[in-house]
């Protein structure tokens, strides 16, 4: 899809992407026998209106919880600006091929494929009692680390001295002498350590992250079934929020003309990562004082996973799992020309693609809220059927007309597809709905874990899918700077195959419940199986490695 809906899917990794599971089995006391992962009690009797667990619905905005949000705000500002530098610094600074661009944007967000593990590690050993703050603390202190580093970095030349020479198409460069020497061929391969570098920053913040996750499936677990995932809403529509923050901090700042934009001045790459860095010393305190946690003792990892492995046997856990991996293959495939096209046929200016990106924010914010006040019983399958046609049309109708030239615009190419933010924003948190659902009392963590981790292991999966199918139709970076009929009717092929991976990836919809009752329901009465719980790990293990 064009920018919009790309920096959209992104964030969806949670972003699609964006529901973690695996959390805590707690260690029994002296003389108790360990009782692993237990099932919610409101399963075996009525509590508070349906509620998972006892408690009472969680108040967000008190003293004991109001550092959760932070938490989720941090993550926010720390996922909206890494990701939106690739496209003016690598694509436009660098000038990345568009394979290299796919790849670095995968890599960005490959940590979430092992947010599982962080369940695991969180769930079963707490520091010095706590399960969640301390690893809070860590990770954000890896992610600092990063950031600082890549403040200290030098960052060289851009690869066109001259900004203007941009706009210039490779088969006229004989009309332009001297063109070749203000280019500097080396910048492209730069990039490189940058991308680890906030990969690495990725593996500290996603560290408090699903650290925070645990606790998110606890609280939600306390409301009633009338009101059952408010508290999933409200903390990622604070997300999404400070994301549009993070992509205005980086509009502005990646603005100038080396960067693709109009600006004479910018802030340099390491200057936004010191900014950066600076805004995230106030969450550390935060993280201690205003995140409410009781102790626990330490789990017995052997009778932990023993517990988990029984829990993935669970047939309303492995059909889950299998329509999360397998729908998430074909609905992430996209193509690998959409970052030149938008640099060379419509001339995207940083500033105007972080100002749509904003916009897409606040309304996938806007599709959340809808969720909220009216949504909470929708039918998950419909709408998800419903909301992705609206994207493709939308989406279709800006991309078609774009690269055949009809009508070529900045605001056109980003502003129409703004609006599939509001739609995608309501798929997208339905989604995560059964992962609160799934989640039994000591398995929080971990659970919200795995089930990010496996709509995160597809997208290695479909982006490599991309590369292979995309790479005999040759869209290089001079092919679309020439814009000839060849390359336009390529990009066109490519556009039409990801819409219809999108169309097959709906047909995985008969393993997704149609509601939290429905998940309850299939948890009760689904039985369990060895055999396709054994599966189940092994592709799940196969993709990790493999990616």
């Amino acid at each position: 899809m064009n920018s919009a809906a790309n920096a959209n899917n992104v964030n969806k990794v949670e972003i699609a992407h964006r529901a973690s599971y695996l959390s805590n089995a707690s260690q029994a006391k002296d003389g108790e026998d360990y009782q692993g992962i237990k099932t919610p009690e409101a399963l075996e009797g009525d509590i508070e209106g349906g509620a998972l667990r006892e408690g009472g619905a969680p108040k967000l905005y008190s003293k004991d919880h109001i550092g959760l949000l932070f938490q989720y705000a941090a993550v926010g500002m720390v996922y909206g600006v890494l990701p939106a530098t690739i496209y003016p610094f690598l694509q436009s600074y660098l000038n990345s091929s568009g394979t290299q661009v796919t790849t670095a944007a995968t890599l960005v967000v490959l940590p979430w494929s092992f947010k599982v593990f962080y369940g695991i590690v969180s769930d079963c050993f707490p520091i010095f009692g706590y399960r969640r703050r301390p690893y809070m603390l860590i990770g954000w202190s890896i992610c600092f680390a990063m950031l600082i580093v890549m403040a200290v970095l030098p960052v060289g030349d851009p690869y066109f001295l001259d900004p203007a020479d941009a706009n210039i198409s490779p088969e006229d460069y004989p009309l332009h002498p001297g063109i070749e020497d203000r280019l500097n061929k080396s910048a492209p391969g730069k990039g490189s350590k940058y991308i680890l570098l906030m990969m690495f920053a990725a593996f500290g913040y996603l560290m408090a992250d699903v650290s925070a996750d645990g606790l998110v499936v606890e609280l939600a677990q306390r409301e009633p079934l009338a009101v059952r995932g408010t508290t999933q809403s409200t903390i990622y529509s604070v997300r999404s929020f400070v994301i549009a923050l993070g992509y205005i901090v980086t509009g502005f700042a990646f603005n100038g003309k080396d960067y693709g934009g109009t600006y004479d001045a910018s802030l340099s790459f390491p200057t936004l990562m010191l900014i950066l860095a600076i805004l995230l010393i106030p969450v550390l305190p935060i993280t201690w004082f205003f995140i409410k946690e009781e102790k626990h003792e330490r789990a017995v990892f052997s009778d932990y996973m023993s517990a988990l492995w029984q829990f993935v046997q669970q047939r309303a856990v492995y059909q889950i799992i299998f329509y999360n991996f397998f729908s998430g293959i074909f609905a992430n495939f996209s193509y690998t020309a959409s970052s030149p096209v938008q640099r060379y046929m419509v001339h995207v200016t940083p500033i105007n693609n972080s100002l749509s990106s904003v916009f897409g924010e606040l309304l996938f914010v806007a599709g959340i809220s809808i969720v909220t006040k009216w949504g909470l019983h929708w039918n998950w399958r419909f709408i998800i059927v419903v909301t992705g046609i609206i994207v493709i049309v939308l989406d279709g109708i800006c991309t078609f007309i774009t690269i055949w030239d009809v009508f070529r615009s900045q605001w056109f190419w980003l502003g129409v597809p703004v609006a599939v933010n509001v739609p995608s924003g309501i798929g997208w948190i339905i989604s995560t709905f059964a992962t609160v659902e799934l989640a039994g009392e000591g398995n929080e963590g971990a659970i919200y874990g795995l089930m990010t981790t496996v709509t995160n292991l597809s997208s290695p999966f479909a982006s490599t899918l991309t590369k292979i199918i995309d790479q005999k139709w040759n869209m290089t970076n001079e092919r679309i700077q020439i814009d000839d009929h060849s390359i336009r009717m390529d990009v066109t092929k490519s556009v039409i195959l990801m819409y219809g991976m999108t169309a097959v990836s709906w047909l995985f919809l008969v393993f997704l419940p149609k509601q939290k009752t429905d998940v309850q329901e299939l948890k009760r009465t689904g039985g369990s199986s060895k055999i396709l719980g054994g599966l189940t790990v092994f592709y799940l293990l196969f993709a990790l490695v493999w990616s």
